[in-house]
């Protein structure tokens, strides 16, 4: 025998073996889901919406709003009359129609001049929103504010008008159906219809800015956005509703005092106001533009239930 040793063939040791408790330790677990706070449940976002946050657009809003010196000479010009009044002169529609409605009716009273008046507020806001319009956008687009935003607000003017117009038919329609339904039922007709008008057409002007589609389609565009579900999109615009009327209102300094010069503090809470009303202009428009990809071109279909069809039997053999 030589003196070399043999090694023995390597036999294949057998996989240890786990138990059911070892591997069910060794698998990933998904991570428990993160609990959101009670504003973030209001405020945040469900996981099927295509729509930012209401807090993130009332941010970027604010921001595009007052990033830019254009906005601060707009600020400066000033108004007059009751500063109640003052802090929604750049309300959205339909609040701000419905503004317009309140001064006509008691300066000029029911008649022709209340025509004419309704008309050239009409006409004026349209125009001015419009403009605003295409700053905002160009302004979260690019964050500037030059001509080319003004040029864009330009093109959306018949839109906003229209806006205007429908803004003024609902308030008007309102007032003439909901008070037959009595003060309580009546007075929450009146809400829904405000809020309900900045619901469906809230999105038109950016949408004219943007897309430089037809009047209808512009309208029909924002209602379709308004639809998109999970975007709390009704929250939103209550939101904006609660802070316009009651709040600022009520919290107006010298609210009922027509005066040609405020205080100073006055105009602080006038200007604070306006630079809220364009926020929430902004929020609407930084919104249509992080969903408008997915806005449907055609409205989305209705589910029919199927309808149950009689079962015929087979006829037997005579």
């Amino acid at each position: 025998m030589s003196g070399r040793k043999r090694r023995r063939p390597a036999r294949p040791r057998p996989a240890p073996v786990r138990d059911e408790a070892t591997e069910a330790a060794a698998e990933p677990t998904a991570a428990p889901e993160p609990r959101r706070p009670f504003g973030g449940a209001l405020f945040g976002q469900s996981a099927e919406s295509v729509m930012p946050p209401i807090g993130r657009s009332l941010g970027r809003g604010l921001l595009a709003v007052v990033s830019s010196p254009v906005w601060l000479g707009l600020y400066a010009l000033g108004f007059e009359g009751r500063p109640a009044l003052l802090v929604d002169v750049l309300a959205l529609p339909p609040i701000a129609t419905y503004f317009d409605l309140g001064t006509g009716e008691s300066l000029l009273g029911l008649g022709p001049a209340f025509l004419i008046f309704i008309g050239m507020a009409i006409l004026i806001r349209g125009v001015l929103y419009a403009l605003l319009a295409g700053m905002i956008v160009e302004s979260l687009e690019d964050g500037r504010v030059s001509s080319w935003g003004l040029l864009r607000g330009v093109a959306a003017i018949p839109t906003v008008i229209v806006v205007q117009v429908l803004s003024f038919t609902l308030i008007l329609a309102s007032n003439i159906i909901l008070p037959v339904l009595g003060p309580g039922i009546g007075l929450l007709g009146a809400v829904g219809a405000l809020v309900g008008g900045l619901f469906f057409l809230g999105f038109a002007p950016t949408a004219a800015v943007r897309q430089r589609r037809g009047v209808v389609e512009s309208i029909r565009r924002s209602g379709r956005a308004a639809m998109l579900p999970g975007s709390r999109h009704l929250l939103f615009c209550g939101l904006y509703f609660f802070i316009a009327l009651p709040v600022i209102v009520g919290l107006a300094p010298g609210g009922g005092e027509v005066t040609a010069n405020p205080s100073l503090s006055g105009w602080i809470f006038i200007l604070a106001a306006s630079v809220l009303h364009l926020g929430f202009m902004g929020g609407l428009a930084y919104r249509w533009i992080v969903a408008e990809p997915s806005v449907p071109e055609q409205p989305v279909p209705r589910r029919r239930s199927p309808q149950r069809q009689p079962s015929r039997r087979p006829s037997g053999r005579r």
